[in-house]
């Protein structure tokens, strides 16, 4: 049996069709273009998936259940009720983040029975942790890069709104640059500072990274970690297939 998995995120699409626990295929759409999405979705098509489950972090995604009424293939969302395999101890539950319990849900998956830490660089910036014993408390958010960006134009008379750039200098030499600096290095700086916390208090600490900015930490982090860009598509398949057992 052939599942489709969607994860509507702020910024983009993401979609991907498993067999039991095995990816065959993922793609990524812009959330604002619907013709961008119907071809990603096109794409996967090919796998004849059966179902679908979707986690959407907002109401209303109606291109999104148009294509698969029409390609006649039955849907599903995330919801609270759902049983999860791990424990789940946020003390709000009804505003946990689907995103978040999925990647906690995939890794305690590739990582059973020891301690793991989660950084998820996307539209924000998120840390999730799951104790050895399977375990979710929590963790923290901020700005993701691109919002860095955007708040410090939108809240100033005359800053530039400006894309990142592979290469960043410590010492801007014009506002565009220090603009460069100060976003990208302090970004990083605090995903370092905080995951050595968390290592300090877990030697033996597994760290997952994804998002779409997971390569710019992957690239960044002097520690090993393991990058998972399609993190919470398998969460998200674990907890589907969990709801059999």
């Amino acid at each position: 049996m052939v599942n489709l998995l969607i994860d509507v995120g702020n910024t983009a699409i993401k979609a991907a069709c498993f067999r039991e626990r095995k990816l065959i295929r993922a793609v990524r759409a812009s959330r604002s273009d619907a013709q961008e999405l119907e071809e990603a979705l096109l794409k996967l098509m090919p796998s004849e998936p059966v179902r679908a489950f979707i986690s959407n972090v907002a109401q209303g995604q109606p291109e999104l259940e148009a294509f698969l009424k029409r390609a006649e293939i039955p849907f599903s969302y995330f919801t609270q009720d759902l049983q999860l395999p791990i424990e789940n101890k946020y003390e709000s539950p009804e505003t946990l983040g689907h995103d978040r319990i999925s990647n906690a849900v995939a890794a305690n998956m590739i990582f059973p029975d020891k301690p793991v830490l989660i950084i998820d660089a996307g539209t924000c910036i998120k840390f999730d942790f799951i104790t050895r014993k399977n375990e979710y408390f929590g963790g923290s958010i901020s700005p993701g890069i691109d919002m860095r960006f955007r708040a410090l134009h939108e809240f100033t008379a005359r800053l530039p709104l400006l894309n990142r750039t592979d290469t960043v200098y410590l010492i801007g030499k014009n506002t565009r640059e220090a603009i460069q600096s100060g976003v990208i290095n302090g970004a990083l700086a605090e995903v370092k500072g905080i995951l050595e916390q968390y290592q300090m208090t877990h030697k033996d600490l597994q760290v997952i990274i994804t998002g779409g900015d997971f390569a710019l930490l992957e690239r960044n982090l002097k520690t090993s970690v393991q990058p998972e860009p399609w993190l919470t598509l398998k969460g998200l398949n674990e907890i589907l297939l969990h709801q059999k057992a």
